[in-house]
C-alpha cells in the first residue's frame, strides 16, 4: 500500500479517536459520564480517577507520532506499523462505544483486540533500531506507554466484567483477588521490561499502581494500598536497574 496514503489514514484514524473520546466526555455518549460508568462496576482494581490523566500523555505522544511519521515513510516497518495502528484505532473507538452503551462482554473482546494490535506494534518496533530522538520518543516511547496502559486497562476491564456478573471471587475474597491481579500486573511488567530491555514500560505501570494506592490508602481496603505501594516501590527500583544496568536485547 502507498506510504503516503497510509500516513493520511493514520492521521484520519487518530482524528476519529480523539473526536470520539472527546464526545464521550463532552456529550457524554449515551448520557453517561466516565465516573458514572465506573460506579456501575465498582472493581477494587480500578485506580483513582486522576490516574486516567495518563490518556492525555498517550494522546499527546500519538499526535507526535502522526507528525513524525513523515520521516519514516521509507522505513521497512512503516506499512505494517500503520496497519496495526489503524486496527488499534478502530478498536479504541469501538471500545468507547461498547463501554458507554454497556456492552460489557463486547468491551472485553474489543480491549483484547486493542491489546493484541499494540503488542504487535511493540514487537515490530523492537526488531528495528530507531536512531533519532524524535523516533525514540514519538514512535517507540508512544507505543510502549500505550501498550503498558492497555495491559492495565485490560485487567480492569475484565474485573469490571466479573463485577457485572456478581462474581464473589470464588475461593479468594475480592481483596485477595485484587492483590493477586496487582501482583500479576507487576510480574508481567517486570518480564516485558527485562526481556525486551524496555524500562519505560514500567513508568506507566508504576503510575497505575500509585493510583490504586491513592484510592485505598487509609480506606477499608488498606491491604490493597500496602500491596500497591510495595509493588510500585519494587518496580521503581527495577526501572533504574533495567535503565542503567542492562543493555537492550534484540530478538
Amino acid at each position: 500500500m502507498n506510504s503516503k496514503l497510509l500516513a493520511a489514514l493514520n492521521l484520519l484514524a487518530l482524528a476519529c479517536v480523539l473526536t470520539v473520546n472527546t464526545l464521550a466526555i463532552v456529550l457524554p455518549i449515551n448520557g453517561m459520564g466516565t465516573g458514572e460508568l465506573s460506579d456501575l462496576y465498582p472493581s477494587l482494581f480500578t485506580p483513582a480517577g486522576f490516574t486516567f490523566s495518563i490518556w492525555s500523555v498517550i494522546y499527546f505522544l500519538l499526535i507526535g507520532f502522526v507528525i513524525v511519521q513523515s520521516r519514516i515513510l521509507s522505513k521497512p516497518y512503516f506499512t505494517e506499523l500503520s496497519l496495526w495502528f489503524l486496527l488499534s484505532s478502530l478498536a479504541n473507538i469501538s471500545w468507547i462505544l461498547a463501554w458507554h452503551y454497556l456492552f460489557i462482554y463486547a468491551s472485553v473482546l474489543i480491549m483484547l483486540i486493542l491489546l493484541f494490535s499494540l503488542t504487535r506494534i511493540f514487537l515490530l518496533l523492537h526488531s528495528f533500531d530507531l536512531n533519532t530522538w524524535k523516533e525514540k520518543i514519538f514512535i517507540k516511547l508512544t507505543f510502549i506507554f500505550y501498550l503498558s496502559w492497555i495491559c492495565v486497562a485490560t485487567i480492569a476491564n475484565i474485573s469490571a466484567l466479573l463485577v457485572s456478573l456478581s462474581w464473589d471471587g470464588g475461593f479468594l475474597s475480592p481483596v485477595m483477588w485484587t492483590i493477586t491481579m496487582i501482583t500479576i500486573a507487576s510480574v508481567l511488567g517486570t518480564y516485558i521490561s527485562g526481556r525486551f530491555r524496555e524500562p519505560a514500560f514500567l513508568i506507566v505501570l508504576i503510575w497505575a499502581l500509585f493510583g490504586i494506592y491513592s484510592k485505598w490508602n487509609g480506606a477499608e481496603n488498606n491491604s490493597i494500598a500496602i500491596t500497591a505501594l510495595l509493588e510500585l516501590s519494587l518496580l521503581f527500583v527495577l526501572f533504574f536497574v533495567f535503565r542503567f544496568g542492562l543493555k537492550k536485547k534484540t530478538v
